[in-house]
């Protein structure tokens, strides 16, 4: 991994054209020079000559960043700015001395705590229905404001659509192995989605391995807090067989960051990791899917994922397919961004929100946990008599689609 003095050749080489500004949503919401690439450049470019210090302040200043990579797209010099922040960051981290308590919040065993508890939680609320009440109340819950939202945006990790196990065409013939990486939300909040691909898959040649496995580490990568993250990449390593054809992933944020191990830890062991990871999308980008009901559906391309899934929602046949202005725009949440800029997070979530209900679709698809988390945070966050579903492609795939030329 690169320090930040290595990248001091690609901050000089900024022209501080403001070009960044046009495309980066944090800027867009709170118009701070500080919060955009030119501007923490300036702050970065002063520490490596010495002429500033590493204060809490320049810190927070680089966490005003959602990880999008809008403005390396868009940069005239291609500078990779989230790379120069994460080793920014990661400089902070080994120059600061923590206190307990930051290293308490900080610990991965207080997350998955509070991942746990979560899990406990909403598998009380689904089992007393709870979330129906609060459905059939939303607009009401929404009037009493920012609780009111927070409960709504809670209630939308509850639905269920997927049945556990749920039954599809066998192939006993399984010609290769996949270990299946579920990511927090499958494996603690709710596993619609790792039931979904599961349902859809078994048709397939790919014999699907359950791993206890941990957080692919996005949160203390993008923090900067590089040993912890170094930790979750050997422990997860560990429990790949050497047999497996795939690490196979249904979300985009895990596909990137599984796929960026290798520029963390050299070792072999890890390069043969990030070598196997694959999306499922892989498996339908070739496959010709048609939808049961007359549906509009509109979608949502998350930061880290490509265009495959976008052409698989495009050729789905019987949909209304609806191109909402943005859709490859971020919504806003990205992890802990949200928790530590939680009114910049939902300006943002609410801009995108707004698109999605002046379309009408009746479906938002996307392939990351966290964009349907930015997704229904804004829609919360707008009154209107009608607000599309926001849904997972494999979720909507197994609920709505058969394969062209079988039986429905």
């Amino acid at each position: 991994m690169k320090k930040l003095k290595d990248y001091e050749e690609d901050i000089y080489k900024c022209s501080r054209c403001g070009l960044c500004k046009s495309v980066c949503p944090v800027f867009k919401a709170t118009m701070n020079e500080c919060a955009v690439s030119r501007g923490k450049f300036n702050m970065l470019n002063g520490i490596i000559k010495g002429e500033l210090s590493f204060s809490d302040r320049i810190k927070s200043y680089l966490d005003l960043c959602t990880g999008c990579n809008a403005c390396k797209d868009f940069c005239p010099s291609a500078i990779d700015a989230c790379s120069i922040f994460i080793a920014a960051k990661n400089e902070y981290y080994k120059n600061k001395k923590l206190s307990y308590s930051e290293k308490f919040f900080d610990s991965y065993i207080l997350f998955k705590t509070i991942l746990a508890a979560a899990g406990v939680f909403y598998s009380l609320y689904r089992f007393f229905k709870i979330y129906k009440v609060v459905s059939l109340f939303e607009n009401l819950i929404l009037k009493t404001g920012i609780a009111g939202k927070r409960i709504v945006l809670m209630n939308s990790f509850a639905h269920k659509y997927i049945k556990k196990n749920a039954n599809g065409c066998k192939n006993s013939h399984k010609t290769k192995k996949a270990v299946y990486f579920s990511g927090c939300f499958n494996k603690y909040i709710n596993s619609d989605t790792k039931d979904a691909v599961t349902k859809i898959l078994a048709e397939s040649d790919l014999e699907i391995i359950d791993r206890d496995f941990e957080c692919c580490g996005v949160s203390y990568l993008f923090d900067g807090n590089i040993p912890a993250f170094r930790k979750l990449i050997k422990q997860n390593i560990s429990m790949l067989d050497e047999d497996v054809d795939y690490v196979l992933t249904d979300c985009a944020s895990c596909y990137s960051v599984l796929k960026d191990y290798k520029n963390y830890l050299q070792d072999k062991e890890t390069q043969n990791f990030s070598q196997k990871v694959l999306s499922v999308t892989e498996f339908f980008k070739d496959t010709k899917f048609v939808c049961k009901k007359n549906l509009s559906i509109a979608l949502h391309k998350p930061c880290h994922d490509s265009y495959e899934f976008i052409d698989i929602v495009k050729n789905i046949k019987g949909i209304n397919f609806v191109e909402v202005e943005d859709y490859d725009k971020c919504c806003g949440f990205s992890g802990k961004f949200a928790l530590k800029n939680e009114r910049i997070s939902r300006e943002i979530s609410k801009k995108k929100a707004a698109n999605y209900i002046k379309s009408n679709a009746d479906i938002i698809l996307t392939t990351c946990p966290a964009c349907i988390l930015g997704l229904n945070q804004g829609l919360a966050e707008i009154q209107a008599a009608r607000k599309p579903v926001v849904m997972n492609l494999f979720v909507f795939i197994a609920l709505y689609c058969y394969k062209e030329n079988t039986l429905q």
